[in-house]
């Protein structure tokens, strides 16, 4: 297995996404409801299944169902850790409703470096565990918070006052 220079384009990483997603709904995936789902013709599908079968995370064979291998499977499990911790912060630090923090964070998980968001996950589980991390997050929420209710901070992105 040839492994990805970099991590997986943000397509690639889409697509397997779609994979997980049918093959857990169905079984296993046809390249047809790939390309459906992705609003792509049939050989750009088919090119992107491809490329993550050289990369052996996925098992491909023309006219056979696609199914995600073992390693498919663990960079799955790795791009969910990274949508949670992404999530995590919107929620917890900027306040942001999860309506809006899980979109956000799906689209960032496939731009981020595995060295910024490993740097995130040590922030969040700092602010959700230790001693004095609990204490810190709530009063950075708190501040935040009136930070945004402030003119400065509706200037700067915060929500809009009330009238």
């Amino acid at each position: 297995m040839k492994k990805p220079k970099g991590g997986l384009s943000g397509t690639l990483e889409s697509y397997l996404e779609l994979i997980h997603e049918l093959q857990t709904q169905y079984g296993a995936v046809r390249v047809t409801d790939l390309a459906d789902r992705m609003g792509c013709k049939t050989p750009s599908a088919t090119s992107a299944l491809r490329r993550l079968a050289h990369l052996g995370l996925i098992n491909y064979e023309a006219y056979r169902p696609v199914t995600l291998t073992r390693d498919g499977k663990a960079a799955i499990r790795r791009m969910s850790a990274g949508h949670r911790i992404l999530a995590d912060l919107f929620t917890t630090v900027l306040g942001l409703p999860a309506e809006l923090a899980e979109p956000e964070a799906c689209a960032l998980e496939h731009r981020i470096s595995p060295t910024l968001l490993a740097r995130i996950g040590t922030l969040m589980d700092f602010l959700h565990g230790p001693p004095g991390g609990t204490e810190l997050r709530d009063a950075l929420q708190q501040r935040f918070a009136k930070y945004l209710a402030s003119a400065e901070g509706q200037e700067r992105g915060g929500p809009k006052a009330s009238a």
